[in-house]
């Protein structure tokens, strides 16, 4: 619940999702780089003149099971260094669970009126793991949730198409 003076301030969520898995090795730093130009894009958007409080939460998930660096926060300083500290970590890139895990475990607002957004970023099929993304993604959709995938690396694999126009 917002205090009474933010009701009328847009509100902007944000959980970057990021595969932090051995062949994103040559690829991570360039992901990191494009998630947060994307949240600062965000942070000078406006909505009827006014600028929106905004909200990030940071996951990793090369290293089942997904990892929470941040909840929801509106302190992008932390979220900035959380992202950049970022290592190399594990091999196996399950993106339903990390998003079902983002989805379930989050404080995301419940007016329909805010902005609530999932950027997933990685190099692997979008089907690994034990959570068929399918499901996971009709999930976020059900709680106002919208995914946006970016395939690290060549062309756009089917999954992760699908997983961007499912939710």
């Amino acid at each position: 619940i917002r205090p009474s003076a933010e009701l009328d301030q847009p509100s902007v969520q944000i959980a970057i999702l990021l595969d932090n898995s051995g062949s994103m090795s040559g690829l991570i730093e360039q992901a990191k780089s494009e998630l947060w130009r994307v949240v600062n894009e965000l942070t000078t958007a406006k909505q009827n003149g006014k600028l929106p409080r905004l909200q990030v939460a940071l996951y990793t998930y090369g290293d089942p099971p997904p990892r929470q660096l941040d909840a929801l926060t509106d302190d992008l300083d932390k979220v900035s260094e959380s992202l950049f500290a970022v290592s190399i970590s594990g091999g196996s890139e399950h993106c339903g669970q990390v998003i079902q895990a983002a989805t379930r475990d989050l404080a995301w607002s419940s007016s329909p009126d805010d902005l609530k957004l999932i950027f997933i970023a990685g190099n692997e099929p979008f089907t690994q793991g034990p959570v068929d993304y399918r499901m996971a993604c009709k999930e976020a959709i059900s709680k106002g949730i919208i995914i946006n995938t970016i395939h690290c690396g060549s062309g756009i694999p089917d999954g992760w198409r699908d997983g961007a126009l499912l939710a």
